[in-house]
């Protein structure tokens, strides 16, 4: 859970890691915008720490069921992005039930939470190869470590 003063100073790291992520490939970059914003609007709504607006629901709506759908890099590698939506889904109800647990389940929970985090190398993969994904992942890995409990 962050305040909206984290949000916005982490916003300018982020943003450098997606468009490093997905280099030229200006879909691919829309494509983590998407995922990016749809996954911070549903945990919003999720957690209840955040005003959310009927605008708010249309918006991720629209994201999931239009636009990441019809984004030529996620039609391009469907197949592929697909398990690993379902893995980042899996991971998030997994870290709510663990959060209610005790000390060692809330450590899993503090990892599992960011398991979304894993698309963005392997957008990379995609778009640069794994050299590249391996690049990314290492700069990310800082960059979005938080501290237990944050």
């Amino acid at each position: 859970m962050t305040t909206p003063k984290e949000r916005e100073q982490n916003q300018p790291a982020a943003s450098k890691i997606l468009d490093a992520a997905a280099g030229k490939n200006q879909s691919a970059r829309e494509y983590l915008s998407m995922i990016a914003e749809s996954a911070r609007l549903l945990d919003d709504i999720y957690d209840g720490d955040y005003p959310i607006t009927k605008k708010n629901l249309l918006e991720v709506l629209e994201i999931l069921a239009i636009r990441i759908p019809t984004n030529k890099f996620y039609r391009q590698h469907q197949d592929f992005l697909l398990s690993q939506h379902l893995s980042m889904y899996n991971a998030w109800n997994a870290s709510n039930e663990a959060e209610k647990g005790d000390e060692l389940s809330k450590i899993y929970a503090h990892v599992w939470r960011d398991s979304i985090e894993e698309l963005i190398p392997v957008v990379a993969l995609l778009c640069k190869g794994p050299a590249h994904m391996k690049h990314i992942s290492a700069i990310m890995r800082k960059v979005f470590m938080k501290q237990l409990g944050d």
